[in-house]
């Protein structure tokens, strides 16, 4: 129920109830008819809420409380004034939601970045994250499952805003394992504020899950097989009034083959060169287990446990000939077997509470433990040796956000966070004597102990005037390090950030972007132990190594269509002055000792294009595109080359349930210090069809229909050799998936607005 009496120029106020029952605390978005999000308050004292300072122009309000319906008013005016909203429970008249609710367009544009909603978009049964991000703009997903944002690997990754550590052994994994029709909304954040940790140069990647509000008992049931690997999920959901429960099991079978061709040639007249095929299998299982409570609309509390096991089998063989001035000198094969059992378990928890007048307290912890018992054994000739490995990693994280909104125009954000990284290796090699047996070989045996506390604090305050909006801040961290014998002093950095956005006539939006980012070497960058695994590639860390200082600028672009078309451009240019990089040596006997320093110079100048198509409502083209120039420089290097790729999915739907799905994939060769290797290219084309009303659906995929593998290759040189490589990686040929929604009720009403404190 909605009218309007006489109004007040640039002011829409009103109230929400319920059978003319003040709703406190519900919230009020006020959206242009783009849907992008113009002011968000909440109800005080009977309901009431006010929107001041509304330029002239049409726009869409809309209305959420917990356990009620979301509601969506036609265009409305800022002469609109003593809005009255009805809202209506869940439990009745489901069929109106999707008359009055709205689906946001598939690419919102924020200040910060933008965020993709899939609701609107094709996704295939029974596909993962993986699938569902490779459709994002300025995201790239890499044969092994590594993100990166405008080719740039160093990525945050955040699931409903907790750090992806908490969730799995890595972030591949973890992709593989949530379901694509489990998520929400993805928010690619180019330009993080002074809440995220200052770590992250390319950027922060929050994958948000959908909570389920339906009550009584849910489930859902996908699964996906190729040739390759196989896929199994099953979750429950189960919802009171106020409480509510999901327990989830995860299953992927999985094997893969390559084959890799290698040349090292010295200027000594040293040649190496070998062959080797690498077989392997495993089976991941994650369970999952998420309760959370929810008093009322001002307050929730949730939890999550995860445990996930993990055994894995490797077999590689491999060939190997040394030359000396082209005369054969030795020829060797070498068999190993591969055997490890990871686990995993995590804890977090998290609170939010509303105090009125918008204003907000968050508070997040978080526990995770990974451990891992692995091993090989390795014949050669008459030589044999086996390896005993044991790894156990943990992480524990502490931190409050603090919101408070002045006015409409004015924001501040603050907050403070403790982490805490431990890492304890204990890696023993032994060698077989025939007489005595395996003995420990101390020189190729190591234990390392790692800890890594960082404390911060930051402030980020948000200024909007009219089409203006700014957004700056700063972060505080101290960094205090430990390690077995070694000393590494303790430091802080200073990270700022600053953000100016300016829109025209409602529809086209500028940025100007400053922002300071670092990266932390890792602690297998610092360990001074040698690792001598492989006698021909000999590893060592480097105690004195500091993080990498990053400083970016940018400038972009957008626009939204009426028909939710949108573009997005953007020119920018990052630096680095110690960049950490690989350094590889090799010694007369044909050894290379791989350690690493701060000794490049790293930038990057580029562009980023990103275009969502939208003809008539059934097709759907989305392309992103990404162009820069890498420049290198050091004490005895100087490399420069450009680097592009592009990713473009296409989708168009037909009668009766079926949609037609293809993309591609290109990228050229990527540059290195040192080399260069050779880029990921892929496409695949398929076909979806929805069953029983939506409740089910079936999809038949097919890729790479020209090779069934795909053929890599590389270059490493340094001052004394050069290092050729091939490699072959067997990929899916053929891919079937399904997805099955259970339970006494069901709709496809779209997700409630989340907290503002929680990303929007």
């Amino acid at each position: 129920m909605l009218f309007a009496a006489s109004a007040t120029a640039q002011s829409i106020h009103g109230v929400v109830r319920h059978n003319n029952e003040p709703l406190i605390a519900a919230t009020v978005v006020l959206m242009r008819t783009d849907s992008s999000i113009v002011k968000t308050v909440s109800t005080g004292k009977g309901g009431q809420f006010a929107i001041d300072a509304v330029p002239q122009g049409r726009y869409i309000l809309s209305a959420r409380f917990l356990g009620y319906q979301p509601y969506f008013t036609s265009v409305v005016s800022p002469f609109a004034q003593s809005i009255q909203i009805s809202l209506l429970p869940l439990a009745q008249q489901l069929q109106r939601v999707s008359v009055q609710a709205q689906r946001p367009p598939a690419i919102e544009q924020r200040i910060d970045g933008l965020v993709y909603n899939p609701q609107g978009d094709l996704v295939a049964a029974g596909s993962n994250a993986q699938d569902l991000l490779q459709r994002v703009p300025f995201v790239t997903i890499s044969q092994e499952g590594a993100i990166s944002i405008r080719g740039n690997s160093s990525v945050k990754v955040f699931i409903n805003n907790k750090p992806a550590e908490f969730y799995a052994n890595n972030v591949a994994d973890l992709l593989k394992s949530l379901s694509a029709d489990d998520i929400a909304k993805v928010e690619v954040i180019t330009h993080p504020s002074a809440r995220y940790d200052a770590e992250g140069s390319a950027g922060v990647l929050n994958i948000w899950l959908k909570k389920n509000r339906l009550r009584g008992l849910t489930g859902t049931l996908s699964a996906n097989a190729n040739d390759i690997d196989q896929n199994y999920n099953l979750k429950f959901n189960y919802r009171m009034a106020k409480v509510y429960s999901t327990f989830e099991v995860y299953q992927n079978l999985y094997k893969s083959y390559n084959y890799e061709e290698t040349e090292r040639v010295g200027y000594n007249g040293f040649t190496l060169r070998q062959s080797s095929q690498n077989r392997q299998h495993g089976r991941g299982n994650y369970f999952t287990f998420n309760a959370g409570w929810e008093p009322d609309s001002t307050q929730a509390l949730d939890v999550s446990m995860r445990l996930g096991i993990f055994p894995d089998f490797r077999e590689s063989q491999l060939q190997a000939s040394q030359f000396q001035e082209s005369i054969p000198v030795r020829e060797y094969a070498r068999h190993t077997n591969r055997d490890g059992l990871y686990r995993s378990r995590g804890l977090t928890f998290s609170y939010n509470k509303r105090l009125g007048s918008n204003r907000e307290l968050f508070v997040l912890g978080g526990y995770s433990a990974r451990n891992n018992e692995s091993g090989y054994i390795m014949q050669a000739n008459a030589y044999k040796e086996k390896n005993e490995n044991k790894g156990r990693n943990y992480d524990v994280m502490l931190q409050s956000d603090y919101v408070h909104p002045f006015s409409s125009m004015h924001k501040i954000e603050t907050g403070i966070k403790y982490s805490k990284r431990e890492i304890n290796t204990d890696y023993a090699l032994f060698n077989f004597d025939s007489l005595a047996g395996y003995e420990k070989d101390p020189q190729r045996s190591l234990r390392y102990h790692f800890i890594q506390n960082v404390m911060a604090a930051y402030l980020s305050y948000d200024l909007t005037v009219k089409e203006w909006k700014f957004r700056s801040g700063i972060r505080y961290e101290y960094t205090w390090l430990s390690a077995q014998e070694l000393s590494l002093p303790p430091y802080h950095i200073i990270v700022p950030n600053i953000i100016i956005s300016r829109r025209f006539f409602s529809k086209h939006t500028f940025n100007l972007s400053y922002s300071y980012r670092i990266q932390r070497p890792e602690a297998y960058h610092l360990s001074p132990s040698m690792d001598y695994s492989d006698s021909l590639n000999i590893t060592t860390g480097n105690p004195d190594l500091v993080p990498e200082k990053i400083n970016r600028f940018e400038l972009g672009y957008s626009t939204v269509f009426s028909n939710n078309s949108s573009v997005s451009v953007s020119v920018y240019h990052s630096y680095a002055n110690n960049s950490i990089q690989s350094i590889r040596v090799m010694k007369g006997n044909g050894v290379i000792y791989n350690s690493y320093a701060n000794i490049a110079g790293n930038s990057k100048t580029g562009l980023s294009l990103n275009n969502t198509l939208n003809i008539g409502k059934r097709f759907k083209l989305n392309t992103n595109a990404d162009l820069y120039y890498i420049t290198f420089r050091s004490d005895t290097i100087i490399t420069q080359r450009p680097y592009a790729r592009i990713s473009s999915t296409a989708t168009y739907q037909l009668p009766k349930g079926f949609a037609l799905e293809g993309s591609i994939y290109w990228e050229s060769r990527y540059p290195l210090v040192y080399g260069y290797v050779t880029g990921w290219r892929n496409y695949f084309l398929g076909i979806n069809k929805k069953l029983w009303g939506e409740r089910a659906a079936v999809s038949l995929r097919t890729q790479s229909l020209t090779s069934r593998y795909f053929h890599g290759k590389g270059e490493f040189f340094g001052d004394t050799y050069i290092e050729r490589f091939k490699r072959n990686f067997q990929r899916p040929f053929l891919r079937i998936g399904f997805t099955y929604k259970f339970g006494k009720t069901f709709n496809t009403r779209p997700e409630r607005t989340r907290r503002s404190i929680e990303g929007l």
